[in-house]
């Protein structure tokens, strides 16, 4: 099978199951720290989801809001993935632990990453991810800001977004919330 056609096939698959996910999994309110923590975390996912939605990322609609959107699979994916977090935190402490280990494990990898991160990585692995090219970068400002241009390198431009206080941006609210 072609990868283009296995992929697009497991993404169905994907967005069906998270649907439903959805929809069956109750919300749940944030008690202890690991969840306030995921829960925050989430909390900024879904701002810079919204920004994206507002830039037309998924209906290539510009000024787009919540209420209009058609492509929502983007959305159901990060509800579930949420709701999934919060409840078995909640709920189960054992996946309690797991949940808290995985910030002290993506903290340490992260800190680790930073220490081995190299210009001549930022520049192959930047442009291999994101299709865009930095012909190069001068020494002592990637050094100066190399922690900036591993979340480049990570999450292209959304680290950027995050970093804005996006209630203040003027986005349209509207009623529906993520």
């Amino acid at each position: 099978m072609r990868s283009e056609l296995k992929l697009h096939f497991f993404k169905k698959l994907i967005n069906f199951c998270m649907r439903i996910i959805d929809r069956l999994l109750p919300e749940v309110k944030p008690y202890y720290p690991q969840t306030k923590m995921a829960e925050h975390v989430f909390q900024q996912f879904f701002h810079v989801y919204r920004l994206e939605v507002y830039q037309g990322r998924y209906d290539d609609v510009p000024r787009q809001t919540l209420e209009g959107l058609k492509d929502r699979n983007f959305q159901h994916f990060l509800s579930s993935i949420r709701k999934v977090l919060l409840f078995l935190g909640e709920t189960d402490r054992y996946y309690r632990a797991w949940i808290g280990l995985a910030f002290i494990l993506g903290k340490e990898e992260y800190d680790r990453a930073a220490l081995e991160f190299t210009q001549e990585e930022f520049l192959r692995r930047y442009d291999e991810q994101w299709e865009l090219r930095f012909s190069r970068v001068h020494p002592g400002y990637f050094t100066s800001y190399r922690s900036e241009f591993l979340d480049m390198m990570l999450a292209s431009y959304l680290p950027n977004i995050v970093r804005m206080e996006i209630d203040k941006c003027g986005l349209p609210q509207g009623k529906k919330q993520i």
